[in-house]
């Protein structure tokens, strides 16, 4: 299991009430693994703001993994250890 620190903001903080949380993460140790974490511990409302209604798939936004940037969409497999910090860079939209 791992456990890694999340930062977030905006929106996303505003969900987990927090601008850091930490969270164990099961096997597989992944990306992917995190954000279904997430959805367990926040529930609906967290899940709403990630993932796209339409396509029930996770919505395209950049992922700060230690100093490299990895795409929600791409890179959900992306392993992930103990220790690791990650930023959910969630794009927000306005006029």
């Amino acid at each position: 299991m791992a456990r890694v620190k999340v930062k977030s903001f905006s929106v996303i903080r505003d969900v987990l009430g927090s601008e850091v949380v930490e969270i164990d993460v099961r096997k597989p140790e992944t990306v992917g693994e995190l954000f279904e974490e997430l959805v367990r511990r926040y529930g609906q409302p967290f899940k709403e703001k990630i993932w796209d209604p339409n396509s029930g798939q996770m919505a395209p936004f950049l992922i700060k993994l230690n100093e490299s940037i990895i795409s929600s969409t791409l890179d959900i497999d992306h392993k992930i250890k103990n220790g690791d910090e990650i930023a959910i860079i969630f794009p927000i939209g306005g006029g």
